[in-house]
């Protein structure tokens, strides 16, 4: 009974495994038609089929970043900006992914004042985007365990307890800053990032045409949208720039 309950496991193992298997494969020769689509100047095409595999479940950075490229090359700015942040998120040191992204934001019509960072504090905030919020996790996991190594080579091994302390401390700075940046970036993933994705949009001061019309903000502008009221949403900018638009005017990066 025990040995057909084993056999019975492994093979619905093997079997999910399998369908794991020929659905990957299925979304590839999918990716492989978006592709070709692509590649013949059909953007639109391109366009619907990548969004197929995403509609499907698959939550890959090659597949936003496509689908980003396939925006920009149909004119779609804000879209554009949208899928290259979303792919940003899933493999954040990507080169051609923070070009691309870099390279649309450059041609957004809305450009707003960004401080300047010092060689230090852009190299800790440089370390901090390149790992995802896994990545970042598993880091101070790691970090985590070290230190209770050191600990107990302090407590077991008496002529190491020094250097074991030492490099215990050390270490326990690092995991400081680590499990700063992992709440840092868990702080991240619950704001709601938002792209516009329409050609214009006018910012008023509440919820509706009829209050005071502010600035206009263009397609490709991101935002931090913090709080939803009927139809509309109020957008945080860079600075001190904020104000209300309508809801349908944006796309949020998480999805």
């Amino acid at each position: 009974m025990v040995r057909k309950a084993i056999c019975l496991v492994l093979a619905l193992s093997l079997f999910i495994v399998g369908t794991a298997h020929a659905q990957s494969g299925a979304w590839a020769a999918v990716m492989t038609q978006a592709n070709a689509l692509y590649e013949a100047g059909d953007y639109a095409g391109a366009i619907e089929t990548y969004q197929q595999i995403i509609d499907g479940g698959i939550q890959h950075s090659s597949v936003y970043y496509n689908l980003g490229n396939a925006y920009y090359k149909s004119g779609d700015l804000g879209r554009a900006v949208l899928n290259y942040e979303r792919a940003r998120r899933l493999a954040p040191r990507d080169e051609d992914i923070r070009a691309n992204l870099a390279f649309a934001r450059a041609q957004v019509a809305d450009q707003f004042p960004v401080a300047e960072e010092g060689a230090v504090w852009a190299t800790i905030t440089g370390w901090h985007e390149a790992l995802t919020v896994n990545e970042a996790a598993w880091v101070a996991w790691a970090l985590f365990a070290v230190v209770c190594a050191l600990g107990a080579v302090a407590i077991l091994v008496y002529r190491w307890r020094r250097l074991a302390l030492t490099g215990a401390a050390v270490v326990c700075v690092v995991l400081a800053l680590a499990l700063l940046s992992l709440g840092l970036k868990v702080h991240e993933l619950k704001q709601d990032h938002a792209v516009i994705v329409a050609p214009e949009v006018n910012i008023y001061s509440g919820p509706g045409d009829t209050y005071l019309l502010e600035f206009t903000l263009h397609a490709g502008t991101t935002l931090t949208v913090v709080e939803e009221r009927e139809g509309w949403v109020r957008g945080e900018l860079s600075g001190d720039f904020q104000g209300w638009l309508l809801a349908e005017a944006v796309e949020f990066v998480r999805q």
